[in-house]
């Protein structure tokens, strides 16, 4: 029998994302990449060298017999501060792919909460199925000598075949929680980088950590702009506004500068410089068309900006008022109806053992504990749901669970 799989917790499972987590390391790289491009972007055309031969005999080709040879240098040089334009556009596409990058971090981790609580539901949900069914196992021994020693009336005489329905619907339900938690860890296999079909350990008891920064809604002003979704928006923002620039500048001219020197068949040299200089407003409705197309881009960018700004503000608010009532309905659940319920699954089954309650009290009872203690977990759940949603649209990174 293979050994058992030492616990997980959330923190281990967030570092493995970031580390191992695919996505992460191509948006990491794709970043890098466009920095890399920032740079080329101001770079002048590459220079021009070139070798003439003149009038040799043909047919055939005699490069010899050439009556001038010349060597030519050229270099296209753009106008003045055009290749500043393009380093800031490139600059800008460089700072909206490390925006992105970092969107996907907190996406991938965000990812990984959602499964993490999914498995932790799904593990302590069939704790709570276990340790009903122990109590129907309990109750089904007892009907089963009652009716062996004929000590039940009519009424009672359904209890040993509900008694079994209900053990046998407990199983099943065992089942589901199994293959729910094998989901989950399938998902949170290939978020960490790992092989799906490796299997993970218990994951620890755990309850949300403290979100109070998060549930500051002080930050949807003053940080707004750090929010990773904003932030992709205002990157590409920032992109558009320097392309349009750039847009602009196609009315500006460009310059060739060219340098031949030549040598003829007698001996003499001679030498050749030549200027060239575009001319971009004889054909207009193309930098017209570009700079128009480049401004209405800034314009749609704009719109998106402003859209990002509002969803995070919108959905913010809403998990942030979601988190206070969930914390609210868990003090009630902790407090009063998780003890009343456990108590309650022990004094059936002692009751129906004494004879002081009845077989539908008991399966009442039985089914009671059982979807409380599940709707107890699926609260603790949301409430480390809510506070992933807020971690996701704030990009702070997510503390660890208590």
């Amino acid at each position: 029998m293979p050994a058992a799989k030492p616990p997980i917790t959330l923190a281990w499972v967030e570092a493995r994302v970031r580390e191992h987590n695919p996505e992460i390391a191509a948006a990491e790289a794709a970043a890098r990449s466009a920095r890399g491009m920032a740079l080329a972007a101001a770079a002048w055309p590459a220079p021009g060298l070139g070798v003439t031969w003149e009038d040799f005999p043909r047919p055939g080709f005699a490069p010899g017999g050439a009556a001038r040879k010349s060597l030519d240098i050229t270099q296209e040089i753009p106008f003045p501060g055009k290749s500043l334009l393009a380093w800031r556009a490139g600059s800008a596409d460089a700072r909206k792919a490390e925006a992105e990058a970092r969107r996907v971090v907190q996406e991938q981790v965000f990812m990984a909460r959602q499964a993490w609580w999914d498995l932790v539901v799904a593990s302590e949900s069939a704790r709570v199925v276990e340790r009903a069914r122990e109590a129907m196992t309990r109750v089904v021994e007892l009907s089963g000598r009652r009716s062996q020693f004929g000590q039940v009336g009519r009424m009672e005489q359904l209890m040993d075949p509900m008694a079994r329905m209900e053990s046998a619907s407990l199983k099943s339900m065992a089942l589901d929680l199994r293959q729910e938690r094998r989901t989950a860890e399938v998902r949170l296999n290939a978020l960490m980088g790992i092989d799906p079909a490796e299997t993970l350990g218990e994951p620890e008891a755990s309850v949300p950590s403290e979100s109070l920064t998060l549930e500051d809604p002080s930050w949807l002003e003053a940080g707004l702009d750090d929010s990773p979704t904003v932030a992709v928006a205002l990157g590409d923002f920032t992109l558009m506004q320097a392309r349009r620039d750039q847009a602009r500048a196609g009315w500006l001219p460009d310059f060739m500068l060219q340098y031949s020197a030549g040598e003829m068949r007698d001996g003499s040299r001679t030498g050749m410089a030549m200027a060239k200089v575009t001319v971009p407003f004889v054909w207009f409705w193309r930098p017209a068309g570009s700079s128009r197309a480049a401004t209405a881009d800034v314009t749609a960018s704009a719109e998106m900006l402003r859209q990002a700004r509002l969803e995070v503000r919108r959905m913010a608010s809403e998990e942030i008022s979601r988190l206070g009532i969930v914390r609210e309905q868990l003090a009630v659940f902790d407090g009063e109806i998780i003890p009343q319920a456990g108590k309650a699954l022990e004094l059936a089954v002692s009751g129906y053992q004494s004879g002081s309650i009845g077989p539908a009290d008991v399966l009442t009872a039985v089914r009671s504990y059982v979807s409380m203690s599940i709707e107890r977990l699926m609260r603790t759940a949301q409430m480390g749901r809510s506070v992933a949603v807020l971690a996701r649209l704030k990009g702070e990174k997510p503390g660890g669970e208590k």
